[in-house]
């Protein structure tokens, strides 16, 4: 018979798919494979690397700020790559262990009672909004590139007739400068970037996509846990029953905060990355479209990607927020009073004590991941935009 839950990799395919496909999956038996194929990869893309290294600090040297912050936002997807591949190479068995647990919790959900088995698909279905998000945000941002270059030479071919060539990504390439515009050197420059499309979009797919994922089965774990408690004390015929249930829930509860230790484990190096770097991108691009005195359609959609790529992490840790401080209300409102065990209030006074820690993730410990941060980056980017365009 199918199961009506399954495992991480069948409930979030195409997550699971972006992992593999980025040579991020966390399977410890193939570490030296992956790391392997990364030095690859970056072999592969080493000559555009260094046309755009190249490149950018020409335009520094030559204060070409508009070309500079054009690099600058490109730089930053590439950095986001090439921190978060090591890294998750680094995490494998923290990380295998995070997925490992979601696959667990979504099988033994087949056992559970039917009211139990809809709070699992009301937050599965949230794990698949934030997996879909992570699979259209990045693919619209990288694929826009080649897209808008397309679309312009056509429109040039058709208005003007000069056919006036695009590059994926503007710049000039050292050594081939007075022929990137000529056949075969654009063809293959143009083929060659998209190599970088492809990668860096599967990237953001599946790292970013399995975070939203893994908050939202942690929410789904700390409602279980609520839920539990007050089946137990509406359901349970005696206090031998009541006792065992409690417990169970209890040894649930501590299972949630050792699932939200390894998940700040896993992703507080990237949330404090992707803080510091996201600011940097929204603030260069809007600087980029402040210099071109337009609003460049393409620049625009890559300065709103850069807000949803801080929004959406602040949403998910937020939610989360919300979830642990709704937790210790939740088990609270359950009918206690209608039992005069002393163990068993004992036993729920310990619980609902415990279930004051607030589950806060943290990049790293130094910033805190909510809406208010994401509110404090857009000023800060903001100002920064403000202080170098004065």
């Amino acid at each position: 018979m199918d199961s009506r839950f399954k495992s991480f990799n069948e409930t979030f395919p195409r997550c699971a798919f972006a992992l593999a496909f980025a040579l991020i999956y966390p399977n410890s038996n193939n570490l030296k494979k992956r790391s392997y194929y990364f030095v690859v990869v970056i072999f592969i893309n080493s000559l555009i690397l260094y046309w755009f290294l190249i490149y950018l600090f020409r335009c520094l040297v030559t204060l070409d700020m508009i070309n500079f912050a054009n690099n600058i936002t490109i730089g930053v997807l590439a950095t986001l790559f090439f921190f978060k591949t090591p890294y998750c190479l680094y995490k494998t068995n923290i990380f295998a262990k995070v997925l490992d647990k979601i696959s667990y919790d979504m099988l033994k959900g087949n056992d559970m009672d039917e009211d139990c088995q809809e709070i699992y698909e009301h937050f599965i279905k949230i794990g698949k909004l934030g997996q879909t998000c992570w699979i259209l945000i990045p693919i619209l941002l990288s694929s826009q590139f080649p897209l808008y270059a397309t679309f312009c030479m056509i429109y040039e071919t058709f208005t003007s007739g000069e056919g006036k060539r695009y590059m994926v990504h503007e710049m000039r390439l050292k050594h081939i400068e007075d022929k990137q515009d000529e056949t075969p050197y654009f063809e293959l420059v143009f083929a060659y970037n998209l190599i970088q499309c492809v990668v860096l979009s599967v990237n953001f797919v599946g790292f970013d996509g399995s975070f939203c994922i893994a908050t939202t089965h942690l929410r789904l774990k700390l409602k279980l846990v609520s839920h539990k408690i007050h089946r137990a004390f509406r359901d349970s015929k005696n206090r031998d029953e009541l006792e065992a249930r409690v417990i169970e829930a209890i040894v649930d509860h501590q299972d949630a905060l050792d699932f939200y230790k390894d998940v700040q484990e896993v992703y507080g190096g990237w949330l404090f990355v992707v803080f510091l770097l996201t600011s940097l991108l929204i603030s260069f691009n809007i600087y980029q479209i402040y210099l071109s005195r337009r609003v460049d359609p393409k620049y625009t959609l890559f300065a709103i990607s850069g807000v949803i790529h801080m929004f959406a992490p602040c949403y998910f840790a937020c939610k989360l927020i919300k979830s642990s401080e709704e937790l210790s209300w939740d088990i609270y409102s359950a009918a206690w009073e209608e039992w005069t065990d002393p163990v068993i209030t004992k036993l729920l006074i310990f619980m609902i004590a415990k279930s004051q820690q607030i589950l806060i993730l943290t990049g790293k410990g130094m910033v805190q991941f909510d809406m208010q941060l994401f509110i404090s980056v857009l000023q800060t980017s903001y100002s920064f935009f403000t202080l170098i365009t004065s």
